[in-house]
């Protein structure tokens, strides 16, 4: 953060693979000497932000994600054996498509291998324990009335005994789709269930100003659905998108939305025209940017 730079904070929403446009924005932000001092995000946001706070630049994020958009086996990442016959399958218990540890082990890698602790900046990624109903928030500045891990209750739990890559795949469990990651005692799913764009955890931090980009502004517009993780992604959007309004007029600055669409599973090219939307977004608003953050 430059000397004349307001304190200010970054919450990156969730999206799963429209996420590639949170590096075009973090590359545009960069481009005109804009840098948070806090960190928060949901999901696809959480897994850019935890990078960020095990110090891996943006450029090692961008090689990052392209490897994850051309390595469809890390997607696979250990696939769920449905039996034949709902009725079997519930009885078995199966609790989403995918089991998560390659790509957890995969974040590891990419993250050194790093704490909560050893963040390089004030950071939160939100899950959601989807037993006890409570947001879940990973971070290394917990309110200082709390302990590391809070019981069951209501409201919020603070967790900083972690690995950063546990708390990515926490965050990025869409339910359905990935099989729910548990950690200390909690069932923990996608934090977008209860909180897609973390805005409101920067302003707990104390960011005086704060920069939400959501990736859901066009959930409301008419989309094709063609496979199961469609059809979940698109209801998971519906369902949030009031809530996602709500809190962001109340705790946000400046909303950034980028042009984003469902792209289905992620190519190189689709990537590559994420990042530049996140990149074009910046541009367009960065005389509001510079006027708020300078």
């Amino acid at each position: 953060m430059s000397r004349n730079q307001t304190y200010w904070g970054l919450a990156l929403g969730g999206g799963g693979f429209l996420g590639f446009a949170h590096i075009g924005v973090l590359m545009a932000l960069r481009l005109y000497g804009l840098t948070p001092s806090l960190i928060a995000g949901t999901s696809a946001g959480g897994a850019v932000v935890g990078l960020l706070a095990a110090g891996v630049n943006i450029t090692g994020i961008e090689d990052g994600a392209m490897a994850l958009a051309s390595a469809e086996g890390i997607i696979d990442d250990e696939p769920v054996i449905l039996p034949s016959g709902a009725s079997r399958a519930y009885s078995l218990g199966i609790k989403g498509l995918i089991r998560g540890g390659i790509i957890e082990s995969w974040f590891d890698r990419l993250a050194g291998g790093k704490r909560m602790c050893d963040a390089q900046m004030p950071v939160a990624i939100t899950a959601v324990d989807v037993e006890t109903g409570e947001e879940v928030v990973f971070t290394n500045c917990p309110p200082r009335y709390r302990t590391s891990i809070l019981g069951a209750g209501t409201g919020k739990v603070y967790v900083s005994d972690v690995k950063i890559s546990e708390a990515i795949r926490a965050s990025i469990s869409l339910p359905g789709v990935f099989v729910p990651k548990k950690l200390h005692g909690r069932t923990l799913v996608d934090g977008g269930v209860r909180n897609m764009v973390p805005a409101d955890e920067l302003k707990r931090m104390g960011a005086r100003e704060v920069v939400a980009v959501d990736l859901g502004s066009h959930a409301e517009k008419p989309q094709k659905v063609d496979n199961v993780i469609g059809v979940l992604s698109r209801c998971f959007a519906l369902a949030c998108r009031r809530e996602v309004e709500r809190s962001l007029t109340e705790h946000a600055s400046i909303i950034l939305q980028p042009e984003v669409w469902d792209v289905g599973f992620p190519t190189a090219s689709k990537a590559r025209a994420l990042i530049e939307s996140g990149k074009a977004c910046v541009e367009k608003n960065i005389d509001r940017l510079l006027s708020i953050l300078q």
